[in-house]
């Protein structure tokens, strides 16, 4: 009698031979299930990650949606029509979709459910309610296990922003940005046109420091497009709001 075939095994082996590097906005995620605001809320902040989302509201829609385009699928299991299990264990029946990672996120938190969902197999399986920083976490690890890496490189026009070594050029030429600058450029770079508050940018960039302001964000603003020179009419103020970035120049044209 023949021994049993380990999927999980066979796509691990094809993971190492197909490693590629892509950026987030070269990554498609489906997100499924019925709730509509669910779909809303992971939708949102995978979006805030760069990642393009895909969503489906019933298995057959989540089905007719997958696809070799798919990087990754987050999955409800109670859902209308199909359930996520059977959505799964078809997926994993395809050869188009069968190497598609697939973290189901449900509101059944019991040890079977867990186990019967990564036996089908499934990548990872994460209870409702979630942090969404939790779950874009367990996100990212998954892509990395699959052989996605995420580009720690952005360019956008003639600027480049090299993340893991906290520097940025312009026409090649090193900006000499300081490490705060960095990551204000780079937050405000990948969520373009979305305009932020003084405060938002202070809570997400200084977080807990002591002692900053406001006008700490202006000043770093400043010098950050003092140091951009042309570039920086993309850095643009909302008046009343705060600032934001966009790809655009004035004629329209991209960067």
């Amino acid at each position: 009698m023949a021994g049993p075939t380990f999927r999980l095994t066979d796509r691990s082996n094809r993971n190492l031979i197909n490693m590629r590097t892509s950026a987030p906005n070269e990554i498609t995620i489906l997100v499924v299930d019925d709730e509509e605001d669910v779909v809303e809320i992971v939708s949102h902040f995978l979006k805030q990650e760069g990642y393009n989302v895909v969503a489906a509201y019933d298995g057959e829609e989540a089905l007719r949606k997958s696809s070799p385009d798919i990087d990754l699928i987050v999955l409800d299991i109670m859902l209308p029509h199909i359930d996520g299990l059977e959505v799964c264990r078809r997926l994993r029946s395809r050869v188009e979709t069968e190497m598609i990672p697939i973290i189901f996120l449900s509101a059944k938190a019991e040890e079977e459910d867990q186990v019967k969902g990564l036996m089908l197999g499934a990548d990872d399986y994460l209870t409702k309610p979630v942090a969404p920083e939790v779950l874009v976490a367990h996100v990212k690890a998954v892509l990395r296990r699959a052989g996605i890496e995420e580009s720690r490189v952005m360019t956008v026009g003639d600027l480049t922003i090299y993340e893991d070594e906290f520097r940025a050029t312009l026409n090649e030429d090193d900006l000499g940005l300081t490490y705060t600058e960095i990551q204000l450029l780079l937050y405000l770079v990948r969520h373009p046109r979305k305009a932020f508050t003084r405060q938002q940018l202070l809570e997400t960039i200084w977080k807990d420091a002591m002692m900053v302001t406001e006008r700490t964000v202006d000043a770093h603003i400043k010098n950050l497009r003092e140091k951009l020179g042309s570039f920086a009419q993309h850095v643009q103020t909302v008046r009343g709001v705060g600032y934001r970035f966009v790809k655009e120049n004035p004629d329209g044209s991209s960067a």
